[in-house]
């Protein structure tokens, strides 16, 4: 782990002499490990403010470790501030920079440190010097120069014998040799605040940082296989000059080396001697243009091949393989020029009423029986742009939000909280117009209907529970539910969105008759709430699916708050329009649902025991199997994580969907069915098992969890395409009946995705890097430059699917 210093390393000199401007920004060149961090040298006030912006910090302290051949060293442990361990692979266990100081306060941490993440710009080299392993003469010879080549902000280490130089940059990964370490993620930094080089934290190194890494981790070698040009010696020349880096590569081709600030001829000759290889992977064709250069003219590159052939040895090694590109270049014919029949204009044209014609056509299941199945008919036929899904959600919600405190089954009530997903455009905005239509059409007869519709929006926990206070039983239909979810989750929620979190865990379970909500008590009597018994919430919140499953990540299902809700997904195209959205519902259904309105309402007043929803042998029997089936997939997910929460709630919520179905069919005597059991568990079980695949294919969360989900999406979006959406995402016209996936469409298709935005980083830069990862795990494949040249004329990078995908 970087930063990792033997406890007793104090009294060391710095291994080099410090820069005399510098010299007043060091507070204590000699200090122990133990006065560093009692004393003034840990000013932490002095670390860069850019760095103190990032949620990526952790306290430490010493602990005793012992090595693989028994002998023990102290290091430097990292901690979250609640006293857990941290870890550098694991954002969940990081804080902020005031939390972290914060933490320091109470005397129990030794000192504070940084997160690299793949999720920030920055790069770290540790140069060590420890008593334990000193740095050679030579090693600090080395020492002094990479300290001069990286003018960036830098400190010392605890010890004060090591030095930290912090810069923006990337390294592929981490390299440990000669004393000097290099990292830019998955490791936990020590900073100290005791400042050797007082300066802002800088770029422009990216250059050094690849021959010092190069340095690190020595450039294997390949054996050459030459094979024949598919281009001239000039086409090859003109192609490079015209390219992004040709003024780079004229000016080597012209021996203007010096001019480039390259250290040596040398590093010149292997960039050009890269840059011919790109294009082509005709080794003679490279040794042959090199030569016609300035640069190649010295004796070493023309007496023979030695020279050139050690520089393409390694070129080649870090090359993509040759691919055989005969069978993939086979599916090119399979492609389909010509777009579909219909155009996607056609989807806003107005379609006729007869066209939508139910439910059960759109959606492939029947429609539950009684008055759920009623009201979702109604919502379907009547929106804007019918939505099955939407339908669906907005009768259960509504139907839980009228009956849940008047009728329990199962020792609980019926209330649901429901979670509607669909993309911007679908129509989300049907479940709020529906209820609200079938409420006013009830309101002369029942004037009391609008007790339960709650409010749009809940600020905190305190002001639910006053909602109560009036109304024991209501659904809440909030929109942008998704956002409200990531505040009440998030480690940094405020004390009312943790209040809220709170009530919500507390309320769904509450709605039985035994429940109880208890009053709250403040020290401003007006804002006193009295106990309220079986209080029913229901909720249906909005939300399009990227906001929800981008700000989702495994600690929330472990919570037990997503399991509890119906997570309901919309996944197909824009619905078409409806010319006959705004019909009023039918007099028979305005009449069933003002009768059960009616009768919720004199249960509440009365203060009777709700009606008990009965079961008949089925019913009872396929919902019992039903939770063995539960237990048992949620066994299988090893009985912990989030895919095994979301199934343990499955079977309650399985039943109080049977209860609302049995309701709805007879409020007065209701009993589920076998039929209403299997509709209940269909439906669940899809919800749960739409649920599960995401978190299983990693397709939740963002940053690092996200991204190869995210990847494999788009590659499987563009290989399905036909030319004329590639052509929006302006693929060149050479890869338009191509199987191979650009890095352009890739950049565009992905940059403004959440998994790939990180702070102070280039979206382009954080996408290059996951697409190293995916070819080098074999996931993808990078064909070779020279290949994309020569057989699809582009010099972008291409990628298709890896051996492994």
């Amino acid at each position: 782990m970087m930063g990792e210093e033997k406890a007793d390393a104090g009294g060391q000199h710095r291994p080099y002499e410090q820069p005399k401007d510098d010299r007043r920004n060091h507070t204590d060149a000699g200090a122990t490990p133990h006065s560093a961090i009692s004393g003034k040298s840990m000013s932490f006030d002095r670390i860069p403010e850019e760095l103190k912006t990032f949620h990526q910090w952790a306290v430490w302290k010493y602990e005793e470790e012992t090595r693989e051949d028994g002998t023990k060293r102290i290091t430097k442990a990292p901690y979250q501030t609640n006293g857990h361990r941290a870890s550098p692979t694991d954002p969940n266990t990081w804080a902020d920079f005031e939390s972290v100081i914060y933490a320091m306060s109470f005397g129990v941490f030794s000192g504070i440190g940084f997160m690299l993440s793949k999720d920030d710009p920055y790069t770290i080299i540790d140069l060590d010097n420890k008593p334990d392993k000193p740095a050679t003469p030579e090693q600090l010879a080395r020492h002094t120069k990479i300290y001069e080549t990286f003018q960036s902000y830098t400190e010392l280490s605890v010890s004060g014998t090591g030095v930290h130089i912090v810069m923006r940059g990337v390294v592929p990964f981490g390299g440990h040799r000669d004393n000097v370490e290099v990292y830019s993620d998955s490791r936990f930094m020590v900073f100290t605040g005791n400042v050797l080089r007082d300066m802002p934290i800088t770029d422009g190194h990216q250059i050094w940082l690849d021959r010092l890494y190069a340095g690190m981790h020595p450039i294997t070698k390949t054996t050459l296989i030459d094979v024949e040009g598919t281009m001239d010696d000039g086409e090859l020349v003109d192609m490079a000059m015209n390219a992004r880096n040709g003024d780079k590569f004229t000016a080597l081709c012209n021996g203007e080396w010096e001019k480039l600030n390259y250290p040596s001829q040398s590093e010149a000759d292997f960039a050009l001697m890269a840059m011919l290889a790109f294009y082509t992977g005709s080794n003679e064709q490279v040794r042959r243009i090199f030569r016609m250069s300035k640069l190649g003219k010295r004796d070493k590159a023309t007496r023979d091949d030695k020279y050139l052939n050690r520089m393409l040895e390694k070129i080649r090694a870090q090359q993509p393989p040759e691919i055989d590109l005969s069978a993939l270049l086979q599916q090119a014919d399979q492609l389909m020029v010509e777009p579909d029949c219909a155009s996607e204009t056609d989807e806003n044209l107005n379609v006729p009423a007869t066209a939508i014609s139910s439910i059960a056509t759109a959606t492939g299941m029947e429609l539950p029986p009684g008055l759920v199945g009623e009201m979702a008919d109604f919502f379907y036929n009547t929106a804007t742009r019918p939505v099955p899904e939407i339908a669906l959600a907005a009768a259960i919600a509504l139907m839980a939000g009228v009956c849940g405190r008047a009728y329990n089954v199962s020792d609980t009530g019926l209330n649901q909280y429901v979670i509607l997903l669909a993309k911007t455009g679908s129509g989300k905005e049907g479940v709020r117009k529906g209820i609200e239509k079938l409420i006013a059409a009830v309101r002369s007869q029942v004037p009391r209907a609008d007790d339960f519709i709650g409010p749009a929006g809940i600020a905190s926990g305190q002001a639910l529970i006053k909602v109560f206070n009036d109304k024991p039983c209501f659904v809440a239909v909030l929109g942008e539910f998704g956002i409200t979810l990531q505040q009440l989750a998030h480690p940094r929620a405020n004390s009312a969105e943790k209040m809220l979190k709170r009530m919500l865990l507390d309320l769904y379970n509450q709605s039985g008759w035994s429940g109880i909500l208890r009053p709250t008590v403040y020290s401003d009597v007006t804002k006193n709430t009295q106990a309220v018994q079986a209080p029913n919430l229901t909720l249906i919140g909005e939300s399009t699916p990227s906001t929800f499953f981008d700000g989702l990540d495994a600690s929330h299902i472990e919570d037990g708050l997503i399991p509890r809700f119906l997570v309901i997904e919309y996944k197909g195209a824009r619905p078409k329009f409806n010319r006959n959205h705004g019909s009023m519902p039918a007099a028979a259904l305005v009449r069933s649902f003002a009768d059960l309105a009616a009768t919720a309402i004199s249960v509440g007043d009365r203060g009777v025991p709700p009606c008990l929803v009965k079961q008949d042998e089925t019913a009872e029997a396929k919902l019992f199997a039903f939770m063995e089936e539960a237990d048992a997939r949620a066994a299988r997910a090893n009985s912990e994580g989030p895919v095994a929460e979301v199934w343990n709630r499955a079977y309650q919520n399985a039943i109080k969907l049977a209860g609302l179905i049995a309701v709805g069919v007879n409020h007065y005597d209701p009993l589920i069915t076998g039929g209403m059991a299997d509709w209940a568990i269909v439906f669940v079980r899809r919800c749960v098992l739409n649920l599960a695949e995401r978190f299983e294919s990693g397709d939740v969360g963002s940053g690092d969890s996200k991204r190869e989900p995210d990847i494999r999406k788009a590659v499987e979006a563009y290989l399905s395409m036909r030319v004329p959406q590639r052509q929006q995402y302006k693929v060149p016209k050479s890869l338009w009946d191509k199987p191979v996936v650009p890095f352009g469409y890739l950049r565009r298709r992905l940059r403004l995705l959440a998994s790939f935005k990180a702070p102070n980083r280039d979206s382009a830069a954080v996408l290059e890097n996951s697409l190293r990862e995916l070819v080098k795990a074999g996931i993808l494949s990078q064909i070779p430059p020279h290949q994309a040249v020569s057989q699809f004329g582009t010099q972008t990078d291409l990628y298709i699917k890896g051996p492994a995908w």
